[in-house]
């Protein structure tokens, strides 16, 4: 006498649920024991940080104000945004190239 197809899959879902849980097991001891690691950042070190990333944003900005100022846009238009002053630069660069091969 054959079991009903319906047992045989609560059965199957039971031993997949038991080994899932296994994993789960191990693998919350093995993240467990990297939390332990984690490494104290002082104030010193997260002022340094904080410099270095200003240092990083300012330097960004200027690069993208001179290449706004080298991309061609009308005057009574608004600051350019860094996609938009990308998607232009990407547009204007093509535009050149394609002048230059077909001259």
């Amino acid at each position: 006498m054959d079991f009903p197809q319906k047992y045989a899959f609560e059965s199957t879902q039971q031993v997949d649920c038991a080994f899932s849980q296994k994993q789960a097991t191990q693998d919350q001891l093995r993240f467990s024991s990297k939390a332990k690691r984690r490494r104290i950042i002082t104030v010193v070190q997260r002022q340094a940080a904080n410099v270095r990333e200003r240092k990083r944003m300012f330097s960004l900005n200027e690069a993208f104000d001179e290449l706004r100022r080298k991309v061609p846009t009308f005057a009574y238009e608004k600051r350019l945004s860094r996609i938009e002053t990308l998607r232009l630069a990407i547009i204007y660069i093509s535009f050149m190239m394609d002048l230059l091969e077909n001259t």
